[in-house]
């Protein structure tokens, strides 16, 4: 029997609100590290996506950048209950495609302790049955390589990358499976119309009407070369 699509989910923006927790985590940095930089909304907005190393080294030398990385977590993953949340709707629709036996994943860029951490906060480790963070690919979105290590192991040769930056549907288009993109992000959505991704949404329980018409294509496909 065919197995479900896989549902596969960027973490920071997507399934969890870290936006404050990101943006106080850098101030931190900086404030022991640069204290003569005052970090702006623009330049704040423009750490959501990019990995830590890349965001650090736009200020920092190459040599500084394991310090700060390592900063930074210190004071992520202690704040997680003060400056983050889930995104409305999240929870009862991992719900939904849970007891449906949808396979879930999440493929992100951070790394896959730190991923963990914002899971376990807010008891949602339970619904994936993989994590990929940025530690266990060579390339990180919007290259698919975590794409297809999140399908190698959940068995599954289809499935949606679901998430809130281009980085996600340009990672879900080169690896050719179908892209949703999320509408809540603060950067907006204009950029993520404009890839064309197969669905977008306002709330995270409107994904379950479009998985069900993804599903009802695939199926008219496979039908199609009977």
């Amino acid at each position: 029997m065919q197995k479900k699509l896989a549902l596969l989910f960027d973490l920071d923006g997507t399934i969890l609100n870290t936006d404050t927790l990101i943006f106080e985590s850098f101030k931190h940095v900086f404030r022991l590290y640069r204290p003569d930089i005052v970090l702006d909304q623009e330049t704040l907005l423009s750490f959501l996506g990019p990995s830590l190393r890349a965001s650090f080294l736009r200020f920092f030398p190459e040599d500084q950048i394991d310090e700060l990385i390592k900063a930074y977590h210190a004071f992520n993953h202690t704040s997680h209950e003060q400056y983050a949340s889930v995104y409305p709707t999240v929870r009862e629709t991992l719900d939904y495609f849970k007891k449906e036996g949808y396979p879930m994943a999440i493929v992100t860029t951070k790394l896959l302790v730190a991923a963990n951490v914002g899971l376990d906060v807010f008891d949602l480790q339970s619904y994936f049955d993989i994590v990929v963070g940025m530690d266990a690919v060579k390339q990180t979105k919007p290259d698919p390589e975590g794409i297809f290590k999140a399908l190698s192991m959940l068995e599954c040769s289809k499935g949606i990358m679901i998430g809130d930056n281009v980085s996600d549907i340009q990672a879900g288009k080169r690896a050719g499976i179908y892209t949703v993109g999320v509408k809540w992000s603060p950067k907006g959505y204009q950029a993520l119309k404009e890839l064309h991704p197969d669905g977008l949404i306002d709330t995270m329980k409107d994904l379950i009407p479009i998985v069900k018409s993804l599903e009802k294509q695939e199926e008219e496909r496979r039908n199609d070369h009977v």
